[in-house]
């Protein structure tokens, strides 16, 4: 049966349910109440953004990520500048939320490979901000790692040492995305009856990266897009149970393939994107400006 992990939001929430982090302890989840991005908090929040120097590698996901930023930047009347670059090539001037692909889909070590080239030379500081993003492929069959414990300690020493090459250059790491579990009668007799479905594996993986994740890097930088995406607009956290464990997926309200989002999923997940890449640009120290000429 689909396990409900956190309580309902009270009405009023606007737009994303799924902002703070919430930690895992051992193998299960420990439930904590949402907190809603209100369309106020959005526009504060773009507003910080077209301030700064973003960047975000990813791939097709990230792509729906993106065009939910354009959308909120609509609808709050809020001009962000959001353009694609080359991984490697020269970083645009000004201000931006600049984004671009990483690497290739199947081969994690390439995109972690992609993320260090677009940072640049040892000591620049392109960016206020950084972040890319694994697809929820990553750790499929056919990917040049199928152990999610091996793949997050690669990445975590890379990371490492790439945050100690760039340290003007707050990098923030996101959790893995996820899918969802195919609608419909079978599912959900299947679930009555306790039995998997065909989603579960993979999407067990991907959850045992996003807990290495989230205990490793919980409250020093955590872009917890697995968690903005099984956050339903009730509150709820989408999941199943596996060997005793709450485990989460893609809400199926925020999708139409399984794995990409929707309208409604681009704009949600994008409403808490934006909140906590903001976070991250607020806590940087401003950059140095030459003085005005007198």
């Amino acid at each position: 049966m689909r396990s409900k992990i956190s309580a309902p939001l009270a009405a009023g929430a606007l737009v994303m349910t799924a902002l703070a982090a919430t930690s895992l302890s051992g193998c299960e989840q420990q439930s904590q109440v949402q907190e809603p991005v209100s369309m106020d908090q959005v526009k504060a929040d773009l507003l910080t953004i077209s301030q700064a120097r973003v960047f975000f590698g990813h791939h097709s996901v990230g792509n729906n990520i993106l065009k939910g930023v354009q959308a909120l930047a609509d609808k709050t009347g809020v001009p962000l500048r959001i353009e694609e670059v080359t991984a490697g090539g020269t970083a645009p001037e000004g201000p931006g939320l600049f984004h671009g692909k990483v690497g290739e889909n199947l081969d994690p070590d390439a995109k972690i490979a992609g993320f260090a080239s677009a940072l640049g030379a040892e000591g620049e500081a392109r960016y206020d901000v950084a972040t890319f993003k694994f697809c929820y492929v990553d750790l499929d069959e056919g990917s040049k790692e199928r152990s999610p414990g091996k793949l997050f300690d690669r990445y975590a020493n890379n990371i490492s040492a790439i945050e100690a090459a760039h340290p003007g250059v707050k990098v923030l790491h996101s959790t893995m995305p996820l899918m969802a579990e195919p609608p419909g009668k079978k599912t959900r007799l299947k679930r009555m009856l306790g039995l998997s479905i065909s989603t579960d594996a993979a999407n067990l993986d991907r959850n045992e990266f996003n807990r290495l994740a989230r205990e490793r890097f919980e409250g020093s930088g955590l872009l917890d897009v697995a968690r903005f995406e099984a956050t339903r607009p009730d509150g709820s956290i989408a999941g199943f149970s596996a060997g005793g464990r709450d485990l989460e997926m893609l809400a199926l309200e925020y999708t139409s393939d399984g794995g990409h989002l929707n309208d409604l999923g681009q704009e949600r997940v994008a409403a808490a994107f934006l909140h906590r890449i903001a976070e991250a640009v607020r806590a940087q120290a401003p950059r140095e400006t030459a003085p005005a000429p007198l």
